[in-house]
C-alpha cells in the first residue's frame, strides 16, 4: 500500500474530523475511536464524502463498517483496494 495514500487519508482525517491533531499523532494502528472519531452516522458520512472527494472514488455507505473505520491502516487499505481495482 502506498504511503501517499496513508498521508492523504491522514490529511482528510485531520481536516475534517480531528482538527486538534498533527499527522505524526496518527499512527497506522492507532484506534480512531480513541482519537475522537465516533462511528456515528454523521461522522461516518462526513468521512465518506471527504474520502470520495480526495480520491475521486465512489464509496457505497453500505460497504463501510467498523472494521474499515478501525484505524488509519484499515481505511488506507480500503482506499488502496478501491483504487487498485478501479472501483471508482
Amino acid at each position: 500500500m502506498s504511503q501517499e495514500i496513508k498521508n492523504r487519508v491522514k490529511g482528510v482525517l485531520i481536516n475534517k474530523l480531528l482538527r486538534d491533531l498533527k499527522p505524526e499523532d496518527i499512527k497506522d494502528d492507532t484506534p480512531l475511536i480513541e482519537l475522537g472519531v465516533g462511528v456515528d452516522s454523521v461522522a461516518t458520512l462526513e468521512l465518506i464524502v471527504a474520502l470520495e472527494e480526495e480520491f475521486q472514488i465512489g464509496i457505497d455507505e453500505s460497504e463501510i463498517n467498523r472494521e474499515i473505520l478501525t484505524n488509519l491502516g484499515s481505511i488506507s487499505a480500503y482506499i488502496f483496494d478501491r483504487i487498485r481495482t478501479g472501483s471508482r
